[in-house]
């Protein structure tokens, strides 16, 4: 199984326990984690180091993001689609580029349709998918754990066929 993928500017690895700092620090800022389903506020250490350690015993579809050896974010594909960058990233592409990586990934070795989603007051998240060719599909409550406000969640869809149309 592959441990890195490189793209034009970014690397994509597995987490490492010496991770666990960084991904506390910038996906524990709530402009980060309010946009996510499954992040908590506050992100401490021993969330980080439980996130790591479930990577690590899980199916090994979850990367960090990395631009040189400065780890900017995080993107997977466990059950679905899902990435964040700290705030200091956002606006540079790297979300469009580590997900794309990805995607290809899924593509090559699955003819299943991946799906991912994005509250809809989150734009920019959605202009990520859009640029991959996801579609909208439904739309649901979630919570975010983050704030403990209630969104609404849009659902997508990108199948393969979609995805070779626009590679």
């Amino acid at each position: 199984m592959t441990d890195h993928i490189t793209t034009e500017r970014l690397t994509l690895r597995r987490p490492e326990m010496a991770d666990a700092a960084a991904i506390a620090s910038l996906v524990g800022d709530v402009d980060v984690s309010r946009w996510l389903t499954r992040v908590p506020h506050p992100y401490g250490l021993s969330d980080a180091y439980g996130f790591i350690s479930a990577v690590q015993n899980g199916n090994g579809n979850t990367f960090v993001i990395c631009v040189g050896t400065q780890l900017v974010g995080c993107v997977g594909i466990e059950r679905e689609l899902g990435y964040w960058l700290g705030k200091n990233h956002w606006g540079r592409g790297y979300a469009s580029e580590a997900c794309r990586a990805m995607v290809a990934r899924h593509f090559a070795r699955s003819a299943e349709d991946l799906i991912s989603g994005h509250f809809t007051d989150n734009g920019a998240s959605r202009h990520v998918l859009d640029k991959l060719g996801f579609v909208q599909t439904s739309q649901e409550q979630a919570r975010c754990p983050a704030t403990g406000d209630c969104h609404v969640l849009q659902r997508m869809v990108l199948t393969q066929s979609a995805w070779g149309a626009g590679e």
